[in-house]
């Protein structure tokens, strides 16, 4: 296993036992109020900002209680979605089920705060890449060594923990309920519930996973086809196993052959690997039956999950002639005013039976369509709660 790229020169990282030992005492010693500033092991400052997501109790984690994490390293393009997913999300809060939604904390990747922390609470880490505060070709090679960087800050601070599970999103989610705990019967067999990605294939590349899970450890069938997000744990298990994600990520970051074979879900196959070495069974319920997202639109509804990942394109083109009909991508949002002050966006039009297509040939059928616009409604109650913010000041 390649060595561990780490910011943390000056001290040894916090050992798990002890962040175990506190979360099992309760030792929170109640909610951070405003800007609180914490002595990083590198000497710089990792900030948390309160956005006003949490509850106001001390102590140990309610049972049942759910703490939403998303990490991003602040660029333009990935505010403008976690706005709008934080917008959801609050007011999935305030519908029956919603109170086990405590806390929802952005991992900032970055050297220097910006414009969402006064928005979202926020734990800036120290990143591995500085260059990516503007742009660098591959940011989530820093999600690991953030996401560890924040455990062992809470390890220090334990209220910075708020719920017994950690739920792991990506910016570009649309809560639209709740999300359910998994039944009794679920718990008692397994570890993690995370989401079945078709594109995250161990078994197709046996040579590539054995440099990241050994013979000794199993057979590759050991390691599920996830990623770290949609991703539920406990937090002991995440505690567990990201310093594996962080190691598994730099030994993948190191080699080119391993980054050649992986492609762009590197750091997916990475966190995967971790889960298998330390033996975190995973649920992976397939689409339709999942509780965790819908995708569309792959998906035709939102099924038996909690919300909508909105990662394919939704463009409607003609089928008769290939013209224009409607779009929504988030590709098309980057720029920076977009961030600040999140347009509505245009619903579509009213279904037309056999007249459109997706821009990637499927046909829009008339549940695709109901869901694209129950997202998008979704979507445009939460940015309606937005304000507009004005560009980060250097601190």
């Amino acid at each position: 296993m390649a060595p561990l790229r780490s910011v943390h020169k000056g001290r040894r990282a916090v050992p798990t036992r002890r962040l175990l030992l506190a979360l099992a005492c309760g030792l929170g010693i109640g909610w951070f109020v405003g800007y609180v500033i914490l002595g990083s092991s590198s000497g710089s400052a990792v900030g948390v900002q309160q956005g006003g997501s949490g509850s106001a109790a001390a102590g140990a984690p309610a049972p049942g209680s759910i703490h939403t994490l998303c990490t991003g390293n602040g660029s333009p393009y990935q505010n403008y979605q976690l706005r709008i997913a934080y917008a959801t999300y609050k007011l999935v809060q305030r519908m029956p089920g919603g109170e086990r939604h405590v806390a929802f904390t952005r991992i900032l990747h970055r050297t220097k705060p910006d414009a969402l922390m006064g928005e979202i609470e926020t734990f800036r880490a120290d990143p591995l890449q500085p260059k990516c505060d503007d742009w660098c070709e591959y940011p989530v090679s820093d999600r690991g060594n953030a996401v560890r960087q924040f455990f062992d800050a809470a390890a220090r601070d334990p209220s910075m923990i708020k719920g017994e599970w950690i739920y792991m999103i990506e910016s570009d989610y649309v809560f639209m309920k709740p999300l359910p705990l998994p039944d009794a019967q679920s718990q008692a067999a397994y570890k993690a519930w995370g989401y079945p990605f078709d594109y995250i294939n161990p078994k197709a590349f046996p040579q590539a996973m054995r440099k990241l899970y050994p013979v000794s450890a199993g057979p590759v069938d050991n390691i599920p086809g996830t990623g770290p997000a949609p991703m539920l744990m406990r937090a002991a298990d995440w505690i567990r196993v990201t310093p594996d994600w962080e190691k598994l990520t730099a030994q993948v970051e190191a080699d080119e052959d391993l980054k050649k074979q992986l492609g762009w879900v590197r750091e997916m196959y990475a966190f995967s690997a971790a889960l298998a070495l330390n033996k975190l069974s995973v649920e992976l319920k397939p689409p339709g039956q999942t509780q965790l997202i819908a995708q569309l639109p792959i998906d035709n509804s939102l099924g038996q999950a909690h919300a909508f990942h909105y990662t394919q394109c939704t463009i409607y083109k003609t089928i008769e002639d290939n013209k224009d009909v409607w779009a929504y991508d988030k590709r098309f949002h980057t720029s920076l005013e977009e961030s600040l002050k999140v347009p509505p966006i245009e619903m579509p039009p009213a279904f037309q039976e056999g007249k459109w297509k997706f821009i990637e040939g499927k046909p829009v059928n008339k549940d695709v369509h109901a869901a694209i616009e129950q997202m998008i409604g979704q979507m445009n109650a939460g940015i309606a709660t937005l304000q507009p913010l004005a560009q980060a000041a250097a601190r």
